[in-house]
């Protein structure tokens, strides 16, 4: 007895310093995991390979069920909890069974297959006493349940499939809570031979299970009962592809484990059908992608996330619409007047004018290539002018577009403000739609703006980025814009819900989108090409953001249900203002109009520049600038350079050689706000040529770079370069 106790201590001293110098490495049971992906209502998105490529779902506590447990132990290791990680009486039994019959077997007990799984080194003798030795060390760490866990996780089960979950998931397309008695089975067959057993190399599955079940029932492990069911009962595998319900959002979730997303998976299919049917009937148009994005205001949660109108179509569908850098054409003109009712630049009556504007070379212009003279601001805005947004941008100054977006920390602005210029205020840069939306959602959330969010649980910090009262009457403006357009899309607008909306389409209709939100959703569309193809006209009309994306937005709102509408703030007052676009002498037209109080209404001299001057003579609004001698702006009005409308700075001309001279000539116009109306034309070095104040004189001026210049009675100069070319 004495003999026994020392040399069971000197063996337990013996592993005591074999487990100090080489302890177990625990991190090779923690493979990295497949990433299984969640909507809000906890419905299965999708489920991604691991980083290294396999398919590892890992098994929860409470599906590892008590038929899962009988399944297995009987099968692998009958006395789990009996042993501590070896079971001698077996090793033993094995040892004299496979040295007096051909037919070998296995003594392994699950805690030694886990170690052996652990390395999945040859099988050796010297192997084998590593694995037993390893059995002891796991079950000193883990307990059984533990090791039973670890084990139905990292068991193989054929291909890159591992994990009694995994396999559960791919071949019967099921969780393993749902599996029958005769799915367990034959699942727990797989790991014995992997590549043979696993359905894709061994189709005759029924007679594997059934080996199994007979041989559990003669070990009393199963009733008659359940032995009878199991083995009368026919399965079948169910092997499909991975899901992935939202591929392009799921493209960015990297976290190896379970992940809940805000997406609403029946929104989410709703909105992808719409969006995929709406594509199909704008192929006419060679438009042939979609995008859309919905916006839970309330907490900023995505809830539907529509990257292409097909992820697998032959036109880019893998590319996200959501992420991609589009022109925002017109939809960020409400920002602009948002920020000029703030600034008492305007308020929604206050009128602006809509003429011709010269800005360095660049000329913006009206999508209808019209300029409409005097417009209230909501007018402006409700048909997207493009001369009214420009100027109100420049008069804004350091409170510009620009800086609003800088405040919202938007990335894709990423140059000074002057590498953009006056562009800006139409779209000419990128910005995608899944920021553009969180932009509009800041309007509903009365100019808070916060990142939208598609991790239920997660959420950004919030700014104030304008106030709730400029908010307020923006939302009023393009909810109550005036839409003849829609009189043959009435069937989309009827008992629409009043929604706030803002369209927009980039130069050759390469963007057509469409933004818009209630208290409680933000809604964006897109339609273009991610070639950046533009589209092209069908029976003689071409595609715009109104035709095209708002019918579907409104198509959305209508799956959303009913909405509520804005709460007038208590700042709104309503006030007696003059309408005029500029005061010259004294108002002529008074008007009752919401204004935001505390905020005065202001017109800087510089809101009159040069061209509306010169528009004002034209119109006889005034006979000339000594009309204007006795305002307060007179001065600095008399000050400006000479303005030459033609030709444009920085352009270059281009003539047919073959033409003759006549038809070769170069317009040129220019105003002088000189008491004097003379003016001089000095080009390069050529004699002056004497001229009236916007009159127009035709030259012909042969092929090279010219250098003109507008000289006025006061000695104020204005020169440009242009480069006539003949071809």
């Amino acid at each position: 007895m004495k003999k026994t106790l020392i040399t069971l201590t000197l063996l337990y001293l013996l592993f005591q310093l074999l487990n100090y110098l080489y302890p177990l490495d625990t991190e090779r049971l923690y493979k990295p995991k497949s990433t299984i992906i969640y909507d809000r209502n906890h419905k299965l998105i999708a489920i991604k390979l691991s980083s290294d490529g396999y398919l590892r779902v890992p098994i929860k506590e409470e599906e590892v069920s008590s038929s899962i447990k009988k399944i297995v132990l009987g099968y692998e290791d009958r006395y789990f909890y009996n042993h501590f990680g070896v079971n001698p009486l077996a090793i033993f039994r094995a040892l004299y069974s496979n040295l007096t019959n051909s037919h070998k077997i296995g003594a392994s007990t699950i805690t030694m297959q886990l170690a052996r799984i652990m390395h999945h080194k040859k099988r050796t003798l010297t192997q084998k006493i590593v694995e037993i030795f390893q059995a002891l060390q796991l079950e000193m760490i883990y307990s059984k349940d533990e090791i039973l866990k670890l084990y139905l996780n990292n068991a193989p089960y054929g291909g890159n499939i591992e994990g009694f979950a995994s396999a559960s998931f791919k071949y019967f397309n099921l969780p393993p809570s749902s599996l029958s008695l005769s799915q367990i089975a034959y699942l727990s067959s797989i790991p014995k031979n992997p590549n043979k057993n696993r359905p894709k190399r061994n189709r005759d599955i029924n007679k594997i299970k059934n080996r199994l079940l007979k041989r559990l029932y003669n070990l009393n492990i199963l009733n008659k009962k359940e032995y009878k069911k199991a083995k009368s009962e026919y399965i079948v595998t169910n092997i499909k592809p991975l899901p992935n319900k939202v591929p392009h959002l799921c493209n960015y979730i990297k976290s190896e484990d379970e992940v809940n997303t805000t997406i609403d998976l029946l929104l989410q299919k709703r909105v992808q059908d719409i969006i995929s049917l709406e594509v199909k009937k704008l192929n006419k148009y060679g438009i042939y992608n979609g995008s859309a994005i919905v916006i839970d205001n309330r907490n900023m949660e995505v809830l539907a996330y529509i990257g292409s109108q097909g992820f697998y179509s032959n036109h880019g569908g893998q590319n996200d619409g959501l992420r991609s850098l589009i022109s925002p054409a017109s939809t960020l003109k409400p920002f602009i007047y948002a920020k000029a009712l703030e600034e008492g630049l305007i308020t929604p009556l206050k009128k602006l004018y809509d003429v011709p504007l010269f800005i360095d070379g660049y000329r913006p212009t009206n999508y209808s290539k019209r300029y409409l003279g005097e417009v209230t601001a909501s007018e402006a805005l409700q048909l997207s002018l493009n001369i009214p947004a420009v100027e109100l941008d420049r008069l804004l100054k350091d409170n510009s577009l620009y800086s609003m977006l800088k405040d919202a920390n938007i990335s894709s602005l990423n140059r000074e403000k002057s590498y953009y210029g006056s562009s800006l205020a139409l779209g000419g840069w990128g910005l995608a739609l899944f920021n553009n939306a969180e932009l509009f959602a800041l309007l509903a959330n009365g100019g808070i703006y916060q990142k939208a969010t598609y991790i239920l649980g997660k959420s950004y910090p919030k700014k104030r980025v304008l106030t709730k009262e400029s908010c307020y009457l923006i939302s009023n403006i393009l909810a109550n814009a005036p839409r003849v357009e829609f009189s043959s899309y009435w069937e989309f607008i009827k008992d629409m819900p009043k929604i706030a909306f803002k369209t927009g389409t980039s130069a050759h209709a390469r963007d057509m989108l469409t933004m818009g939100y209630t208290p409680r959703y933000t809604v964006g569309v897109w339609y273009g090409n991610f070639s950046g193809k533009s589209s092209k006209p069908y029976n003689n009309r071409y595609a715009s953001g109104l035709f095209t994306s708002s019918p579907t937005l409104f198509k959305i709102f209508k799956l959303l249900g009913k909405q509520s509408w804005f709460s007038k703030p208590k700042d709104i007052k309503e006030k007696t203002i003059c309408q005029d676009a500029i005061e010259l002498d004294k108002c002529r037209d008074k008007i009752k109009d919401k204004t935001i109080d505390g905020v005065k209404l202001h017109t800087p001299c510089s809101a009159m520049r040069a061209e509306v001057l010169s528009y004002l003579i034209q119109n006889q609004t005034i006979k000339s600038i000594d009309s204007l001698s006795k305002h307060r702006c007179y001065k600095e009005w008399t000050s400006y350079k000479p303005l030459i409308t033609s030709p444009i700075n920085n352009q270059t001309y281009t003539y047919n050689r073959l033409l003759p001279t006549e038809l070769k000539k170069t317009s040129l116009q220019c105003y002088s706000f000189d008491a004097n109306s003379t003016i001089y034309w000095l080009i390069d070095n050529n004699s002056p040529i004497i001229s009236k104040s916007g009159d127009k004189i035709y030259l012909y001026l042969p092929p090279k770079k010219h250098t003109i210049s507008c000289l006025d009675e006061g000695a104020k100069i204005r020169t440009i370069s242009i480069v006539n070319e003949e071809i």
